[in-house]
């Protein structure tokens, strides 16, 4: 057995060949980010209730699963354009289905994200979720800096302090560019970050995620 994640009471192991043994919290205020989880994209030959508080033990059928960081380091730390692609399409998705419930996240790490198959892309860290209020998410606990922060989220000097939502939208693309660039983008230097994506459809998507002011951003692909 070898273990792929393990933060919380979230726990991903490998089990044997082709098969991956997931468990997560279903109790408590986790419980509504695992409810919105993009299942769909895993092939879930079993499930079972684990626990006192009866957890879901999820098994899993997949040729491969590992972390981001493992999967950037096979690809010498540059994603391909089409690599890019899914994650920011994975990520982006499963954001935009906790916002339709009114839940967001500040911010993405590498740590916290599994490859599964080498196509699809999972954020399995849901300590992080906080409710979106008023189109705010209140953040009353320090976080260790990080390269994924959105400006305001970088920009907090007290606490508690309220952001924009769309926090984790920026982190996101920040994210998806140091994959495939290997390159940490500011406010000063996208443009010059970005350039050999110009005029791409993954170009524009992640200029439209990268805009400073809240209110103008906005997860997109067309």
């Amino acid at each position: 057995m070898s273990i792929v994640y393990n933060y919380n009471e979230t726990k991903l192991v490998k089990k044997g060949k082709n098969r991956w043994e997931l468990t997560v919290p279903w109790e408590g205020e986790t419980k509504k980010f695992w409810v919105n989880f993009p299942f769909n994209l895993l092939k879930i030959i079993k499930q079972e209730k684990v626990g006192k508080n009866d957890d879901k033990k999820l098994t899993i059928k997949a040729a491969s699963i590992k972390p981001l960081s493992v999967f950037l380091k096979e690809k010498k730390n540059r994603l391909s354009y089409d690599d890019a692609i899914e994650m920011l399409f994975d990520l982006g998705n499963q954001l935009q289905t906790l916002e339709r419930f009114y839940m967001g996240i500040p911010f993405l790490d590498i740590k916290d994200i599994i490859v599964v198959d080498d196509k699809h892309y999972f954020y399995l860290n849901d300590s992080k979720l906080i409710d979106i209020k008023n189109n705010q998410l209140e953040i009353d606990e320090p976080y260790k800096k990080s390269m994924f922060f959105s400006p305001e989220l970088e920009n907090i000097s007290s606490l508690p302090a309220q952001i924009s939502y769309k926090s984790g939208i920026y982190s996101v693309a920040s994210l998806v560019i140091f994959c495939l660039l290997n390159d940490n983008v500011t406010s000063t230097n996208k443009m010059t970050i970005m350039a050999p994506l110009n005029t791409s459809k993954l170009y524009w998507a992640l200029l439209r995620m990268l805009e400073e002011d809240p209110e103008d951003r906005f997860y997109l692909i067309i």
